[in-house]
């Protein structure tokens, strides 16, 4: 199964929903997350079972979460492998989402309409095709979605010296060095 907005296959998306279910289990916590657009998704979200920090800590039901994850399939049923999972603070966050929502799907029309090829599939080995094709290039508040991660992962490191350009990479594997770089030097 290819997942598809537009006609512009996406595998990397940010949800945003209510819990309606979660299991802990020694190495992932499953949720069933409702956005209100189909049926609740299964959001997993794995543990590092070596480190007892914040990232294995069970968001219980009925909490509004913005979940950023990779889309997948099994059995044809869709999932969210999450790699980040975060409460939302106020329910504005839920507004400002659903007109990115809306800002995106205009731009993608507009672009259908004028016939833009600017959408690519890139191909990692041992993972068959991962698109992030042209919604990598809308801007989100003004950055990129690729600035817009590299800038979440820098928020969030809370080591007193920072964060390595190696340390970035590792974390967003799916983002070349070059594309990195770019976002670090992004002025604000």
């Amino acid at each position: 199964i290819t997942f598809q907005v537009r006609d512009v296959e996406i595998s990397q998306v940010l949800i945003m929903g209510l819990i309606r279910q979660a299991e802990k289990a020694p190495t992932n916590i499953l949720y069933k997350v409702d956005d209100m657009t189909a049926a609740p998704m299964d959001v997993r979200q794995w543990v590092d079972t070596d480190e007892a920090g914040s990232e294995n800590i069970v968001v219980p039901p009925g909490t509004y979460v913005k979940v950023a994850g990779h889309l997948r399939s099994f059995q044809n049923k869709k999932s969210l492998v999450a790699f980040k999972i975060k409460p939302l603070e106020n329910m504005n966050e839920f507004t400002t989402h659903l007109l990115e929502i809306v800002n995106a799907h205009m731009i993608l029309r507009k672009q259908t309409k004028e016939g833009s090829k600017m959408f690519q599939s890139l191909s990692s080995p041992g993972m068959g095709t991962v698109s992030y094709g042209g919604l990598s290039n809308l801007p989100v508040n003004g950055l990129t979605v690729h600035q817009s991660q590299v800038l979440n992962l820098i928020k969030t490191c809370s080591l007193p010296e920072g964060m390595s350009l190696q340390d970035l990479q590792s974390q967003l594997h799916n983002i070349n060095m070059t594309t990195i770089k770019q976002a670090v030097e992004h002025p604000l």
